[in-house]
């Protein structure tokens, strides 16, 4: 198991809060508007670009806030909460998350836990140009407010919540890079697709599918690889087109994205590593987590659609 850089903290000394919450995330101001005792818990956890985890009080704060060379992502538990950052002001809560765009003073109250997201200004950027196929023209300037109630603003949170709800697990699977890797990327491209931007329209419109000598190609680079945490980006990068082409590509010919392909190939690699492993040396566990799978029951329930058994069945009667 690789352990991945985190920060857990509990703490009734406002002092030591800020220290440390300005280290892990941004320089702020800590200010008691509650009528309770001080008391803070965090924990954050570090996968590159994207650093994700929670953060509650025992009172209601305010918070004053720097994010330099960040975008910061606050998905409150309950309402409302009150944010300004620049000349944007919402009323926040839990169908309505936020985001304060780099090196701009922000100012939010935190009445419940929040999930939390520190997000790599570069990092972000870099992933627009990969989905616009170009270098964007300035930095993205998300809004304030991001709508996650329906839509893609949903299923991005959807996405968000089924690997951080498991953070507070030192054996979650989301610490296997191969689950990582690929989360980190697919939350910060989900992120783009769901906010609403100068480049919304541009990543909406329709974009000319590869032909099919690309889509051979990158089914066999997926094949030679599935062992390694790939993304859409190095599948696309690796076979020279834009990921939204190859998307389309794939879409066109057998019916699925490249990710879906690649979880099959990882499957197909799951099981017959199954059929070989010795059961007393080995489990389903660490098998699915060799190959990516972040979530057991969701792998045990792919695998029984696939082949017709569950995976502990297949190890048992190893040949």
């Amino acid at each position: 198991m690789h352990e991945l850089p985190e920060v857990t903290l509990h703490s009734h000394d406002l002092d030591e809060a800020r220290e440390i919450a300005t280290r892990v995330l941004h320089p702020h101001k800590l200010s008691v508007i509650g009528d309770g005792a001080f008391g803070v818990a965090l924990h954050i956890v570090s996968l590159g670009a994207l650093s994700i985890g929670w953060l509650s009080y025992d009172t209601a704060m305010r918070i004053e806030s720097t994010h330099p060379g960040y975008y910061q992502v606050n998905i409150p538990a309950a309402g409302p909460m009150m944010a300004r950052c620049g000349s944007q002001e919402v009323v926040a809560g839990p169908g309505l998350g936020t985001v304060y765009t780099p090196d701009r003073p922000a100012e939010f109250t935190v009445p419940a836990p929040l999930l939390a997201m520190r997000i790599g200004q570069r990092e972000l950027n870099h992933e627009l140009a990969l989905l616009l196929d170009r270098r964007p023209r300035k930095p993205v300037e998300l809004g304030l407010g991001l709508d996650v109630s329906s839509g893609r603003g949903a299923r991005w949170l959807a996405l968000v919540q089924s690997l951080s709800a498991d953070l507070a697990d030192p054996k979650a699977l989301i610490r296997q890079p191969m689950v990582a890797a690929p989360f980190a990327h697919s939350v910060l491209a989900g992120l783009l697709l769901a906010s609403r931007h100068e480049y919304s329209d541009e990543l909406a419109a329709p974009v000319a599918a590869v032909g099919q000598p690309t889509v051979r190609a990158a089914q066999a680079y997926m094949e030679a690889n599935a062992d390694k945490p790939l993304t859409v980006t190095d599948i696309a990068k690796a076979t020279g087109v834009g990921v939204r082409g190859l998307q389309q590509g794939f879409h066109r010919a057998i019916d699925m994205s490249p990710m879906r392909y690649l979880r099959d190939v990882r499957l197909r690699e799951a099981h017959r590593e199954l059929r070989k492993a010795d059961p007393t040396a080995t489990t389903v566990g660490d098998v699915a987590a060799k190959w990516g799978f972040g979530h057991q029951g969701r792998f045990a329930a792919e695998y029984r659609r696939r082949y017709g058994c569950p995976p502990a069945e297949t190890l048992r009667t190893t040949s």
